[in-house]
């Protein structure tokens, strides 16, 4: 897996046919992205899966938007093998982490998870005090998802304790 520069006009959404047309995201986020697209900024890659000559969005909505209402003509990509399908759980894990920090507003950011671990991916800054272990994405989704509802559970455990309650 490695990263690599996906022409925009070979990607494509599975839930718009224009996606400068047909979605309207949050303007002050596309604002952010685009002011760091322009000064040249770090931006994590998408995530994509490839069908025949064309890439499919699996992650990354916001920032395709960002980039084509910017001039842009590539996007920074990891491009996972397998089928939008096979794909589901990591877009379920985004929608629950998402639902997560907004609840929590924002506290602890776990909705970008998936884009600090591209980020670690792509410049090989893994935990460097555990050996590399061969896994795939949607493995390192399911454990981290798996983390973080152990930790949801001791937080609500801890906060039983707190009122009283066992």
């Amino acid at each position: 897996m490695k990263v690599v520069n996906i022409k925009l006009s070979d990607l494509h959404s599975y839930w718009y046919n224009d996606i400068l047309q047909e979605w309207h995201p949050n303007p002050d986020y596309i604002d952010y992205l685009v002011t760091q697209i322009n000064t040249e900024q770090y931006i994590s890659p998408i995530l994509a899966i490839q069908e025949n000559d064309s890439y499919v969005i699996v992650n990354g909505h916001h920032r395709v938007y960002a980039y084509l209402i910017s001039g842009q003509t590539h996007i920074k990509g990891i491009v996972i093998n397998g089928s939008f399908d096979e794909t589901e759980p990591l877009r379920k894990a985004e929608v629950l982490l998402k639902s997560f920090d907004k609840k929590t507003n924002y506290k602890y950011h776990f909705s970008g998870y998936l884009d600090r671990w591209a980020t670690a991916k792509q410049y090989e800054i893994v935990n460097q005090y555990r050996p590399p272990r061969k896994s795939t994405l949607l493995s390192f989704y399911t454990r981290a998802v798996s983390s973080i509802h152990k930790h949801i559970a001791r937080l609500q455990l801890y906060k039983r304790k707190l009122n009283g309650r066992n």
